[in-house]
């Protein structure tokens, strides 16, 4: 499992952070990758301006292009923005200026001390060899007035659509901002491994697979294997750890950001990263060509990267309500499944550019079912739309008892089957679930709906139990809320008791990201409120921490632990919560003090669990006519 992870892991960044998604350069996995790939977007961006100097871009005048001559080449460099909106360029060169000029390179003397610098670097190499044949061949008529994508697809895009290339840019981006901060925090130490698998879930997982870009489905499935890994790695540390740090590291090798502060990439926000990269390319060509005070231009290092990304920490601000400006607006809609509005449409507006963000609202009565248009994006010249759609609550009385959203995740609390077709029969199953404790019970995510021959609803579904052979089976099963129910919480509830038996961590943001906290099976926290977080609710706690509100995780109200049980009869002491390898045998009437609970069969769905207790050594059997238990 582990060499055919990292080689999905680091084989699939090398992809999207060297160029291989949108790009048609040889990829690289190692590290002269993306200095071999700077050189060759030297050259691209050459070729480009020389294509563009005899013939008009499709839909421009040329009256539009001006005339830029190049004195200035800005170094290849990755930008990470701050929670304050500063954005810092972490240079790929950090020994020399950011900025190397004609002038420079016309003197012997200098030319001579950047070798010494960088000896045998392809890109400085470059750059000494053919600079002011370079320079004179970036001089050339520019359009400064077309954003950044016309001029990507004014020459060469790969076959790709405008909206394909820019959400394949942004999802590059998310994957390198998401795999910074999870390896940073497990390296930490500041958050476990169920955590990054919920986030991996709720967060980069979803925005992968609706890509559709096959790349992007094989690196999921690699992330997933991940995430989901067992045993023991390097060093002391489980598999895991030692795969998802070692995605870091690349990610940091393949972007040159050692000179970063490491403790900084624990902030990093995949979304806002995903956001802030898609805005990029609105930019104006004006913004990458910088016009010096002697009337000549500088090129941005940005275009010498082959797939420039932001990296953004999460800053939490409100962007629904975006600075008023005159680019078109984006409109969004909130209506039910027969097209009727309820709740006004609400008008976006902001700078040619700005990134906006729209989220749904909460209707009494409803559910969420599907969003049409990009929630997330830039504001453009063009008018945009998302549409919000919901249905009716399935039937009353209970936290989450409404139509489950595409894309977000169920499970079940009763014995169903998972069936081909959305008219249950016999013939149709393809699988039972057995009822099972809250903490196993067997999770979905939601791809469509349906309805049987007589009307009934029905979710469209995949298996995501990641550890039981049942894992990626799709098909079809109830949407009656006795039976499958959303597995985050909803509402508010005054209190939780933790029930995760490896407990739950508390952050300062919502992206759950700067542990402040870990609080153990049993424990019992005060609620203030609860909020969204993409297709995740968290809650917020007294103390103004969030933490994870999946029910399975997570229960509402105040849950009982027991402290001590002892035994009715002789019974054994087992090393796993399925009874297996006894490790002591213990008499009768001993009083033995209980670290937590769990249930056997975690991954065994065609079986139901029974309920275990963990107590100094191992576990025990929770038979109520075995052990009395003393709360």
């Amino acid at each position: 499992m582990f060499k055919t992870t990292r080689k999905i892991t680091i084989a699939g960044l090398a992809l999207i952070l060297f160029g291989g998604v949108v790009s048609p350069s040889v990829v690289h996995a190692d590290s002269t990758g993306a200095t071999d790939n700077a050189t060759a977007a030297m050259a691209k961006v050459s070729d480009a301006n020389a294509t563009n100097s005899t013939a008009t871009t499709t839909g421009l005048a040329k009256g539009n292009q001006t005339n830029v001559k190049i004195t200035g080449i800005e170094l290849p460099y990755t930008s990470i923005k701050d929670a304050t909106g500063v954005t810092h360029r972490v240079y790929q060169y950090s020994k020399i200026d950011s900025t190397v000029t004609l002038k420079q390179l016309q003197d012997a003397n200098y030319t001579n001390w950047l070798h010494s610098q960088y000896p045998d670097d392809g890109f400085i190499d470059a750059l000494i060899t053919n600079g002011p044949e370079t320079f004179d061949r970036l001089s050339t008529n520019v359009d400064l007035n077309q954003s950044r994508l016309d001029y990507v697809f004014s020459f060469d895009v790969s076959g790709m659509t405008r909206d394909t290339y820019v959400n394949a840019m942004g999802a590059g981006a998310a994957i390198a901002a998401w795999t910074l901060s999870m390896g940073t925090k497990v390296e930490n130490h500041q958050i476990t491994q169920s955590e990054v698998k919920e986030n991996f879930e709720s967060v980069l997982e979803p925005m992968l697979r609706k890509l559709q870009i096959p790349v992007y489905s094989t690196l999921a499935d690699g992330y997933q294997s991940m995430v989901d890994e067992q045993g023991t790695g390097t060093n002391g540390e489980t598999q895991f750890e030692t795969d998802i740090i070692q995605a870091k590291n690349n990610t940091v090798s393949g972007r040159y950001l050692s000179g970063y502060p490491a403790d900084k990439f624990a902030t990093l926000d995949a979304m806002t990263s995903r956001a802030d990269t898609m805005a990029l390319y609105q930019k104006p060509m004006s913004y990458f060509y910088p016009k010096q005070s002697d009337g000549t231009y500088h090129i941005d290092g940005s275009l010498l990267t082959e797939v420039p990304i932001v990296l953004a920490e999460s800053s939490d601000e409100n962007t629904e309500t975006p600075t008023p400006s005159t680019s078109q607006p984006v409109t969004v809609h909130y209506v039910d499944d027969q097209g009727n509005t309820l709740k006004p449409d609400k008008t976006l507006t902001g700078k040619l550019g700005d990134s906006y963000k729209t989220e749904p609202l909460d209707i009494d009565g409803y559910g969420l079912t599907t969003t049409t248009g990009n929630e997330t994006g830039t504001f453009s010249n063009t008018a945009k739309s998302v549409t919000y759609t919901y249905a009716p609550v399935i039937t009353n009385g209970g936290d989450g008892d409404t139509i489950a959203p595409e894309g977000t995740v169920i499970y079940a609390t009763k014995k169903i089957g998972l069936y081909k077709h959305a008219t249950f029969t016999n013939k149709a199953r393809k699988q039972w679930y057995a009822k099972k404790a809250r903490i196993n019970r067997p999770m979905f995510v939601v791809t469509g709906y349906a309805k049987s021959k007589n009307g009934v609803k029905r979710y469209q579904v995949k298996d995501v139990n990641h550890h039981s052979k049942t894992n990626g089976k799709t098909g079809y099963v109830t949407a009656n809320a006795k039976y499958t129910s959303r597995v985050y919480y909803a509402t508010k509830h005054k209190t939780i008791t933790v029930i995760n038996p490896k407990g739950v961590n508390a952050y300062s943001k919502k992206a759950l990201t700067n542990k402040k906290a870990h609080y153990k099976q049993g424990q019992v926290l005060k609620v203030k409120k609860i909020v969204n977080q993409n297709l995740t609710t968290r809650f917020v706690l007294s103390n103004g921490r969030y933490i994870t509100a999946n029910k399975m995780l997570v229960q509402s109200g105040k849950q009982t632990m027991p402290k001590r049980v002892q035994t009715k009869t002789a019974l054994n002491r087992y090393s796993t919560a399925n009874l297996t390898k006894q490790s002591k045998h213990v008499s009768a009437h001993a009083v033995l003090k209980v670290t937590g609970w769990t249930y056997s069969n975690a991954n065994n769905f065609s079986k139901s669990d029974t309920l275990r207790y963990q107590v100094a050594g191992g576990y025990i059997t929770g038979n109520k006519q075995l052990v009395r238990v003393f709360k």
